[in-house]
């Protein structure tokens, strides 16, 4: 049963900037093929051995005798890793580069077995493979006996021998994409009276997803609303080195000059002396449906999660539509006694409705409403209800923003994934080192994403073929940005990198580039993984788990457990009497936890388990009831949620 006041119905959350600080559950398989077998072999840069010094602790897996993927300095006998610069041993023969630009193949640190008709007759033949574009490429190590398997599968030794074994799932659709979260106010003033834009002029747009806007054909940006001299608006998100703002303000979303806005501490003082509900705000232009910048982020100042207002269908096939007439696109249909939530209109002939992900609108006459439909869900059970079948993405559905509103908490599902990248990203030009696990002394391609992960509470195998193993295997064209793609050559996976979108990647590639981004190597990618978890309903039991093992008030953080700054955040204080906590007053969190002063605190927008420093404790995300900006923390009495009072700190993810 959920405790917080308004965040009580069914609650799918996600971060804007958090992180879930808890490890990745996720079941190794092991099938009887070339990834399991050559799982202590780490054939992209990988010894299976943590180099000395290196800034994570990966698993330490022994390469078995004979193995060539180490360089033996002749006539000492002595095994020695090859350094990030250009070994002494000559390079072998390197074909020139096509014309045509293409995707550096990533340097095989681990010998890769050739197949069977090719098995060398020793395995001390050094003969390396040539590679186009790379600058040097490992020894090849003998080839594993295939014999008996060759005769019954004759597609042994290729990939896709090696993909007809596994166990690839087509993912759930990450949830909840389209829906909006509400987040802490952050106030603007106008300075004098100012044109809202539908896009920057003069700057490239991008997406809250990363992704460039001029991709797609783009009009002139159009005035989308007017804003008067000292009127309001929250600012949505400021982009480092752009001189526009976007923001909201009454209904109108779009750009200004952040050089034409009172901002920060001057904006707050300003607020304070007027008085937030006597300043104007901005009069729209458009309808803003119609209004181009609407979801450039899914973040508002505005209520999004509603009460739920059942709604049952009498239709032996209600139709969801479009537009308010019949002639409207149909984007789902519900099936009769199937269950919806009134949003709007609920007075008006054509009532819009949400069910499941579809949302529009249906005729009224076809609605049982009012007590009626609610006491027939309190007697049957709301989960009994059939939901809408999607027939239209809600991005193409022009009826989906008629109001940002929804039953269910919006996510912003790239959040961790985004965030992860941003991280990887600082570390391009740094050296590949066979090997290594270093983000900033060099790391090889298992190693490099090893280590990433890691500092997001995720712990991975050492070498690429045991992350092959790991996680959900998912087919490649349905990775997300964070999720890992595996190469294989000849049935054997040799390269592991971390997807970005948009078909791009980044990776620890050879010694020639180093820790680069490049695009998707199609030919050589067999699958992907997932690791990280979208949703509040995968984190609950973890954290469950971890909050009966945390009895003692406030935890000091260590200075290695301070992460990254999420920025500076309102704080405030609440118990479990019936004046914070309302109807769950005694009850547990959001989460299913029961609060625990100096652990609980509660913030929307990012994970359950979350775990955040601020003031130098340690607190765990295990509630809901503020948006995200502004934490709750747990008191056992309401006096001290008094002298608490309101207070600001800087507020930093846990590592």
């Amino acid at each position: 049963m959920f405790k917080r006041k308004v965040w009580l119905n069914r609650i799918f959350a996600a971060s804007l900037a958090g992180v879930l600080m808890t490890p990745a559950t996720a079941v190794y398989a092991a099938p009887d093929n070339n990834v399991n077998n050559e799982s202590n072999i780490d054939p992209e840069g990988e010894s299976g051995q943590s180099t000395p010094g290196s800034d994570t602790g990966g698993s330490t897996i022994t390469p078995p005798a004979g193995d060539d993927d180490q360089t033996q300095n002749p006539g000492s006998g002595e095994t020695t890793t090859p350094p990030a610069e250009d070994p002494e041993t000559p390079d072998p023969p390197v074909p020139e580069e096509p014309d045509v630009p293409t995707p550096e193949e990533p340097e095989p640190d681990e010998p890769l077995p050739e197949q069977p008709e090719e098995t060398p007759e020793t395995p001390e033949e050094e003969e390396p493979e040539e590679t186009p574009g790379e600058d040097e490429t490992p020894e090849e190590e003998e080839t594993p006996e295939t014999d008996s398997e060759t005769i019954t599968n004759p597609q042994a030794g290729t990939n896709q021998g090696l993909i007809s074994q596994q166990q690839i799932i087509i993912p759930p659709m990450i949830e909840d994409t389209f829906r909006f979260v509400t987040v802490e106010k952050d106030y603007a003033v106008a300075r004098e009276a100012l044109d809202i834009y539908s896009a920057k002029i003069g700057e490239e747009m991008e997406t809250e997803d990363g992704e460039n806007a001029e991709e797609e054909p783009q009009e002139d940006p159009i005035v989308v609303g007017e804003i008067e001299k000292d009127g309001l608006c929250y600012v949505l998100k400021q982009e480092e080195g752009s001189e526009w703002v976007y923001i909201e303000s009454g209904v109108v979303r779009g750009f200004v000059k952040a050089e034409d806005l009172l901002m920060d501490e001057e904006a707050d003082n300003f607020v304070t002396e007027k008085g937030e509900t006597n300043l104007h705000v901005a009069q729209a232009l458009v309808d803003p449906i119609d209004n181009p910048a609407l979801t450039y982020t899914r973040t508002t100042i505005r209520q999004t999660v509603i009460d739920k207002v059942y709604a049952i269908s009498t239709a032996s096939e209600l139709n969801i539509r479009e537009g308010k007439n019949t002639d409207s696109r149909i984007v789902g249909t519900l099936a009769k006694d199937g269950l919806c939530y009134i949003l709007a209109d609920s007075d008006q002939d054509w009532v819009y409705v949400e069910s499941e992900d579809v949302r529009g609108f249906v005729k009224k006459e076809y609605l049982l409403q009012g007590e009626e439909a609610s006491k027939k869900v309190e007697e049957t059970g709301e989960e009994q209800f059939a939901l809408a079948t999607q027939l239209i993405e809600p991005e193409e559905n022009a009826a989906c923003y008629y109001t940002i509103t929804s039953v269910k908490e919006g996510m912003i599902a790239s959040a961790i994934r985004t965030s992860m990248l941003e991280f990887a990203q600082q570390f391009l030009g740094n050296p590949y080192v066979w090997g290594g696990t270093s983000l900033t002394n060099g790391a090889d391609c298992s190693g490099f994403v090893q280590s990433i992960y890691a500092q997001f509470g995720y712990s991975l195998p050492r070498t690429s073929r045991e992350q092959a193993l790991y996680g959900t295997q998912i087919p490649v064209e349905d990775a997300a940005p964070g999720d890992l793609i595996f190469y294989a050559k000849n049935g054997t996976v040799y390269h592991v990198v971390m997807y970005m979108g948009d078909g791009q990647i980044i990776q620890a590639g050879s010694r020639k580039t180093g820790i680069n981004i490049s695009t998707v190597d199609t030919e050589h990618a067999v699958w992907a993984t997932r690791v990280i978890s979208d949703a509040d309903s995968e984190n609950i039991k973890l954290v469950n788990a971890k909050a009966d093992q945390t009895t003692s008030e406030y935890t000091t953080a260590t200075a290695d457990q301070i992460g990254d700054l999420l920025g500076n955040f309102k704080l405030t204080a609440y118990c479990n009497c019936s004046l914070c906590s309302g109807q769950w007053a005694g009850g547990p969190t959001a989460s299913g936890t029961m609060p625990v002063q100096g652990r609980t605190v509660a913030m929307g927008g990012i994970p359950f388990g979350t775990k955040l420093v601020i003031n130098g404790q340690l607190f765990t995300v295990e509630d809901r009831g503020t948006p995200y900006g502004h934490v709750d923390i747990f008191m056992n009495d309401h006096n001290e949620c008094n002298e608490f009072g309101v207070g600001y700190a800087n507020v930093f993810l846990a590592k």
